[in-house]
């Protein structure tokens, strides 16, 4: 049995991609973000409680929701100063963010198929109680037709 959550879940965030010609450049997106469940019924008829996975997901949106999302991962980013604001350099361009407005992503880049594996990552985590999943497959899209989708065995 499959069901879907599509409708509805998002963030709008700011961010850059490292290396790239035009996305290097500061914007931002109205990201999306929808997930598939897969697995058997349990013993109440559900294979997830619609409710508690629109919480889950609701709550991850919630912490990039109008934020600047930088790469922890990533080498060509230098952090020059840390405290109330962060100030940043990457490749001789040097940017400072009031601490509050960034999220850090266990990421290389802040790239829609670094988002959908790390979404992915958070579902997995927080559906771990459900022993009835088999498999999830999260969507997250930047703009409408350009997304990325990561699955995974649960």
């Amino acid at each position: 049995m499959r069901i879907d959550l599509m409708e509805g879940l998002g963030f709008s965030a700011a961010h850059f991609i490292v290396g790239h010609k035009k996305c290097e450049y500061l914007h931002g997106h109205n990201w999306r973000v929808g997930v598939t469940v897969e697995g058997e019924p349990d013993e109440r008829g559900l294979v997830v409680d619609f409710m508690e996975l629109k919480h889950i997901l609701k709550r991850l949106c919630e912490g990039y929701d109008h934020r600047l999302m930088l790469p922890a991962k990533n080498t060509a980013i230098e952090r020059v100063s840390e405290g109330k604001n962060i100030r940043i350099s990457i490749q001789g361009r040097e940017f400072e963010f009031p601490s509050e407005d960034v999220v850090w992503l266990p990421a290389v880049n802040t790239t829609v198929e670094e988002l959908a594996r790390i979404i992915a990552d958070e579902v997995v985590k927080n559906l771990s109680s459900y022993k009835n999943v088999e498999r999830i497959k999260v969507l997250v899209e930047e703009s409408p037709g350009e997304s990325a989708t990561e699955e995974r065995k649960v």
